[in-house]
């Protein structure tokens, strides 16, 4: 049924709107970029960069949550069975978070633009991990944590293309976006294998969540510099 259903969908005319809607002069960019020209811009470079290190930071709490939460839980002195229960019934909170992300990021970055809504997650994304290193046998801090991380993963799956129809225009927008979402797998890519060989290389995990606060800053600087409505050259 959905394939016969998509044989009606058509592309609309170019300059199309709905009945009744007229151009206003605040929102979105007015300057359309095609894929080619996308990518020889800053803000494209910037956006890319900032996306996946928010892709990478959420991909890898979700790689982590189970070890960290065993750690943790045995730091607070849970038993094994208890640990792995809570662990497993804590996954549906998380993913209700990661789900609320991204309808509360994406209109933050209608709002606030997606520079300031970048350094918003950030921010958040520094706070959990410095409130995982230093309450490392909380379990009130392991679920602050990770709720913030997947709440933040979810609202970059928000940020990202909605800062690309802003910044790039409509008309190439599916293959602009196309092309920004490639951040993403960058990001499942590292943060796969650094959740995978995190423990080993450092011993334990509590450490790691230093480094990701420290992606954050990064992302933060990054967003200041490159996170911009770019000027379309003339040919």
């Amino acid at each position: 049924m959905s394939i016969v259903l998509s044989l009606m969908l058509r592309f609309p005319p170019a300059g199309w709107k709905p009945k009744g809607m007229t151009a206003t002069a605040s929102g979105p960019s007015r300057v359309d970029f095609m894929r080619n020209q996308m990518v020889k811009t800053s803000s494209f470079k910037g956006l890319w960069i900032c996306y996946t290190i928010g892709a990478l930071s959420g991909l890898t709490a979700i790689g982590i949550a189970g070890p960290v939460g065993k750690e943790v839980f045995t730091n607070a002195g849970l038993s094994s069975e208890v640990a792995n229960n809570l662990i497993f019934t804590l996954i549906l909170p998380f993913a209700i978070f990661n789900g609320a992300g991204r309808p509360i990021f994406g209109i933050l970055t209608d709002k606030l633009t997606p520079k300031i809504t970048a350094i918003i997650t950030y921010m958040l994304i520094i706070i959990a991990c410095l409130v995982m290193y230093t309450g490392y046998s909380s379990v009130l801090a392991y679920i602050i944590c990770f709720c913030i991380l997947w709440g933040c993963l979810g609202g970059w799956l928000a940020i990202a293309p909605t800062a690309t129809a802003i910044y790039f225009g409509m008309k190439d927008n599916a293959k602009n976006y196309g092309l920004v979402y490639t951040a993403y797998g960058a990001g499942a890519i590292i943060g796969g294998i650094v959740s995978a060989q995190a423990k080993d290389i450092l011993g334990a995990f509590q450490p790691f969540f230093l480094i990701v606060a420290g992606l954050a800053g990064v992302g933060i600087v990054l967003a200041l510099v490159m996170l911009k409505q770019p000027v379309k050259k003339s040919a």
